[in-house]
Protein backbone atom coordinates (compact mmCIF):
# COMPACT_ATOMS: atom_id res chain seq x y z
CA UNK A 1 0.00 0.00 0.00
CA UNK A 2 0.93 3.15 0.21
CA UNK A 3 3.56 4.55 2.53
CA UNK A 4 3.19 7.95 3.96
CA UNK A 5 6.83 10.50 3.93
CA UNK A 6 7.50 11.87 6.94
CA UNK A 7 10.75 13.96 6.12
CA UNK A 8 10.29 17.05 3.73
CA UNK A 9 12.17 16.43 0.65
CA UNK A 10 12.11 19.61 -1.88
CA UNK A 11 11.80 19.60 -5.42
CA UNK A 12 15.29 20.40 -5.39
CA UNK A 13 16.61 17.27 -3.89
CA UNK A 14 14.40 15.50 -6.46
CA UNK A 15 15.78 17.32 -9.78
CA UNK A 16 18.12 14.92 -11.94
CA UNK A 17 21.25 16.15 -11.92
CA UNK A 18 22.30 17.77 -15.15
CA UNK A 19 24.16 15.95 -17.56
CA UNK A 20 23.91 14.72 -21.55
CA UNK A 21 21.30 12.40 -20.70
CA UNK A 22 18.26 15.22 -19.04
CA UNK A 23 16.26 16.56 -20.62
CA UNK A 24 14.42 19.49 -19.28
CA UNK A 25 11.23 20.76 -20.83
CA UNK A 26 10.22 24.72 -19.51
CA UNK A 27 7.31 26.63 -19.26
CA UNK A 28 7.22 27.50 -22.68
CA UNK A 29 6.90 23.85 -23.31
CA UNK A 30 3.47 22.63 -25.18
CA UNK A 31 3.26 19.30 -26.48
CA UNK A 32 0.23 17.34 -27.98
CA UNK A 33 1.46 14.09 -28.79
CA UNK A 34 3.51 10.98 -27.73
CA UNK A 35 7.52 11.82 -26.31
CA UNK A 36 9.84 9.40 -25.68
CA UNK A 37 13.21 10.26 -24.49
CA UNK A 38 15.93 7.54 -23.60
CA UNK A 39 17.27 9.69 -21.03
CA UNK A 40 15.57 11.84 -17.29
CA UNK A 41 13.17 14.19 -17.72
CA UNK A 42 12.20 17.36 -15.92
CA UNK A 43 9.11 18.79 -16.98
CA UNK A 44 8.14 22.41 -16.19
CA UNK A 45 5.81 22.86 -19.26
CA UNK A 46 3.08 20.58 -20.06
CA UNK A 47 2.50 17.27 -22.00
CA UNK A 48 -1.15 15.84 -23.70
CA UNK A 49 -0.19 12.50 -24.88
CA UNK A 50 2.27 9.59 -24.03
CA UNK A 51 5.68 10.21 -22.27
CA UNK A 52 8.48 7.20 -22.08
CA UNK A 53 11.75 8.55 -20.15
CA UNK A 54 14.52 7.29 -17.48
CA UNK A 55 13.68 8.95 -14.43
CA UNK A 56 11.20 11.87 -14.39
CA UNK A 57 10.34 14.88 -12.56
CA UNK A 58 7.28 16.94 -12.66
CA UNK A 59 7.76 20.95 -11.21
CA UNK A 60 5.13 22.30 -9.36
CA UNK A 61 3.99 23.98 -12.88
CA UNK A 62 4.16 21.03 -15.15
CA UNK A 63 1.36 19.25 -15.99
CA UNK A 64 1.09 15.67 -17.96
CA UNK A 65 -1.83 14.07 -19.29
CA UNK A 66 -2.26 10.67 -20.74
CA UNK A 67 0.75 8.13 -20.06
CA UNK A 68 3.45 7.87 -17.91
CA UNK A 69 6.06 4.73 -18.40
CA UNK A 70 9.49 5.42 -16.77
CA UNK A 71 11.93 3.95 -14.01
CA UNK A 72 11.06 6.51 -11.30
CA UNK A 73 8.77 9.44 -11.03
CA UNK A 74 8.61 12.22 -8.17
CA UNK A 75 5.48 14.41 -9.05
CA UNK A 76 4.88 17.81 -7.66
CA UNK A 77 2.52 19.24 -10.32
CA UNK A 78 -0.68 18.48 -12.31
CA UNK A 79 -1.17 14.58 -13.63
CA UNK A 80 -4.08 13.44 -15.17
CA UNK A 81 -2.67 9.73 -16.46
CA UNK A 82 -2.01 5.96 -16.19
CA UNK A 83 1.45 5.56 -14.32
CA UNK A 84 3.03 2.66 -15.16
CA UNK A 85 6.18 3.20 -12.65
CA UNK A 86 8.44 0.97 -10.20
CA UNK A 87 9.12 4.00 -7.85
CA UNK A 88 5.99 7.21 -7.44
CA UNK A 89 6.92 9.64 -4.98
CA UNK A 90 3.70 11.97 -4.91
CA UNK A 91 4.98 15.49 -2.83
CA UNK A 92 3.04 18.25 -1.09
CA UNK A 93 1.12 20.27 -3.40
CA UNK A 94 0.62 17.78 -6.16
CA UNK A 95 -2.64 17.01 -8.25
CA UNK A 96 -2.77 13.50 -9.52
CA UNK A 97 -5.55 12.00 -10.99
CA UNK A 98 -5.64 8.39 -12.62
CA UNK A 99 -4.00 4.76 -12.33
CA UNK A 100 -0.90 4.09 -10.65
CA UNK A 101 0.61 0.62 -11.17
CA UNK A 102 3.78 0.73 -9.14
CA UNK A 103 6.15 -1.64 -6.81
CA UNK A 104 6.52 1.38 -4.14
CA UNK A 105 4.17 4.27 -3.70
CA UNK A 106 5.45 7.13 -1.85
CA UNK A 107 2.68 9.75 -0.92
CA UNK A 108 2.91 13.06 1.11
CA UNK A 109 0.64 14.48 3.57
CA UNK A 110 -0.45 17.40 1.52
CA UNK A 111 -0.04 15.49 -2.00
CA UNK A 112 -3.64 14.84 -3.45
CA UNK A 113 -4.56 12.00 -5.11
CA UNK A 114 -7.85 10.95 -6.33
CA UNK A 115 -7.74 7.61 -8.44
CA UNK A 116 -6.56 3.49 -8.41
CA UNK A 117 -3.29 1.93 -6.72
CA UNK A 118 -2.06 -1.31 -7.57
CA UNK A 119 1.85 -3.14 -6.91
CA UNK A 120 2.72 -5.20 -9.72
CA UNK A 121 6.29 -6.94 -9.84
CA UNK A 122 7.04 -5.11 -12.84
CA UNK A 123 4.58 -2.33 -13.78
CA UNK A 124 6.14 -0.90 -17.16
CA UNK A 125 5.37 -4.04 -18.58
CA UNK A 126 1.55 -3.48 -18.08
CA UNK A 127 1.63 -0.39 -20.55
CA UNK A 128 -0.10 -0.11 -24.06
CA UNK A 129 2.12 -0.59 -26.67
CA UNK A 130 4.59 2.82 -27.50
Amino acid sequence: MAEVMTEKITLEDSLPLPGPTTTVLGPHVDIDGDVHIDGDVMLIGRISGSLRCKRFVLDREGELEGVLVADSAAIWGHVNADMYVPIIELHAGCAVEGAAYHEQFILDREAFFEGKSRRYQNPQAMAPAA
